[in-house]
């Protein structure tokens, strides 16, 4: 295992004493704490009936709900979803609907029926506040009450909520966070048991939410940042039997924020995309790490390849500016690294003036100009080059692939799209990655969709160019008229029939983000 530790440089450490002086100079208010929670219309009204997806569920629930039309005989199993479902506490609201406590749903299809539980993750975090009735800690998008003060350096220590991804590995239920460590649970219970290393030394390795678990060598890859004085990625890989096959922690050329990242046969990729952190301003308390992002299309994207061996120098290739929330997968073809992805080229949603993604925390539409698009980088390692190819042009996210193809070549991909003027999701997309072609189901206005999540038969081995892929799509959703949610089974070669089935729920369920299925007897 190998690692570096960044050090603060002399330049570093003037400009920071220069800070903190003028810190001193300056008023005790922090630029981002939290909202007054009155000023959010919880599930909004029919001119903004997507507000349900940032109202907070507060309770937890175990039942067997109705099941609406047949459920296909082999779906058997347990799905997994995660995604953030506490925004308020003692009368303040987070800032973006990206933060918030994580909350497990587990949809075990048994039988012809499906038992349905969801617990709020149990982190340090979220066992503070709940005894304290208030927020304690800073978040990705908020700051802790108190002002500059209580906020000054605090860029290590904001907490894991393990609200992001869900992952279950070696009979064990992990939630994940951003560049923190992830939280195990009991599969069946949803019961936190703490928080994990993975088997590694504490301080050893920080991980991302977006591992990619490999189907042929078993392997289960991770990438995590750590922000400083210099940045560094945190490349994790543990082999099949769970024991670690390799690590190593690189410095970065650039200090941005990165959410996912791709995984090829013989290849790592990061994209470093030129959304920069304005480090020391988070750092010493004058407002939060979302509010630290700054986007520079002028610096392009700087793509790190390296060998998924851990070994030699990572190359670095320039292309064009363009933001990646979620990849789809990548895999080797010829002398290439094909990665396919949804990009965007201004993340305006996300950071800038008003973005959608804080102005919903307040029941407001945000900006959202530049859609996402499905898109595709061609990265020749010894020629150097890149190209990059858009395949749909727009209002896309939430990208899935059969999961027995991960890191290897692969025809199909699901994904969701919005209604014309929306932001949020209404349609669920299969596309044929290799013609373009798509298939599609439109819910309708005020009906919300997520990550379909692909299911195979039991027993189903697809070729990845095939023609055909059998199987089944979950896919969650919030209805805003009856302001509850329910899960939808689709059968994946028939989208444009619509759902088998719908598991409906008595409540509602907020923005969730990734889903995990496991099928029954392994």
């Amino acid at each position: 295992m190998r690692t570096t530790e960044p050090s603060i440089s002399r330049r570093d450490f003037l400009r920071l004493a220069g800070l903190a002086g003028a810190g001193l100079a300056l008023p005790g208010c922090a630029g981002d704490p939290p909202l007054r929670a009155g000023v959010f219309p919880a599930f909004g009204d029919a001119a903004r009936p997507y507000l349900g997806l940032a109202t907070s569920l507060r309770h937890e629930y175990d039942y067997t709900p109705r099941i609406e039309g047949t459920l296909p005989a082999g779906l058997q199993g347990d799905y997994y979803r995660n995604g953030p479902a506490l925004f308020e506490r003692g009368g303040l609201r987070k800032r973006t609907l990206l933060d918030g406590d994580g909350m497990i749903q587990l949809f075990r299809f048994a039988g012809a029926g499906v038992r349905y539980r969801n617990r709020f993750v149990r982190t340090a975090k979220f066992v503070a506040e709940e005894a304290a009735g208030r927020f304690l800690y800073p978040t990705w998008s908020t700051e802790v009450p108190g002002g500059i003060w209580a906020n000054f350096w605090q860029a290590g220590k904001i907490p894991s909520q393990a609200g992001i991804t869900v992952f279950r590995w070696r009979g064990r239920l992990y939630a994940f966070d951003e560049s923190t460590l992830p939280y195990e649970l009991d599969p069946t219970t949803l019961a936190t048991t703490g928080e994990s290393t993975l088997g590694l030394p504490p301080g050893a390795s920080i991980y991302s939410a977006h591992p990619k678990l490999d189907p042929q060598t078993g392997e289960w890859l991770h990438f995590g940042l750590k922000y400083g004085p210099t940045t560094f990625v945190h490349l994790t890989v543990f082999r099949a039997d769970g024991t670690l096959k390799w690590h190593r922690a690189l410095p970065l050329p650039r200090m941005v924020y990165m959410h996912d990242w791709f995984v090829a046969g013989r290849y790592l990729v990061l994209s470093l995309h030129p959304v920069e952190i304005a480090y020391w301003g988070f750092l010493l308390g004058f407002r939060s790490l979302a509010a630290s992002l700054r986007w520079r299309p002028a610096d392009g994207n700087l793509l790190l390849v390296l060998d998924r061996n851990g070994s030699g120098e990572p190359l670095y290739l320039e292309t064009e500016a363009c933001f990646m929330w979620h990849s789809y997968n990548a895999y080797e073809e010829g002398n290439e690294i094909v990665g396919d992805f949804i990009g965007y080229r201004n993340p305006d949603h996300f950071v800038g003036a008003d973005p959608v993604i804080a102005a919903v925390m307040e029941g407001r539409q945000g900006n959202f100009r530049y859609p996402g698009e499905v898109m595709r980088y061609r990265i020749d390692p010894g020629r150097r080059t890149v190209r990059r190819e858009s395949l749909n042009p727009g209002s896309c996210e939430w990208p899935r692939i059969n999961e027995a193809h991960r890191c290897r070549r692969q025809r199909f991909g699901y994904m969701v799209k919005s209604l014309p003027g929306e932001f949020f999701w209404s349609i669920v997309v299969r596309i044929d990655l290799q013609s373009g072609a798509t298939t599609e189901y439109r819910f309708g206005h005020g009906i919300y969709c997520t990550e379909p999540v692909f299911i195979s038969p039991p027993g189903t081995v697809t070729s990845p160019l095939a023609t055909a892929e059998p199987g089944w799509l979950l896919c969650e959703i919030y209805d805003s008229q009856s302001q509850r949610s329910a899960l939808a089974v689709f059968t994946a070669e028939r989208l444009a029939d619509g759902p088998l089935a719908l598991v409906q729920l008595t409540h509602h369920v907020p923005f969730s983000y990734h889903g995990w299925w496991h099928p029954a007897g392994n």
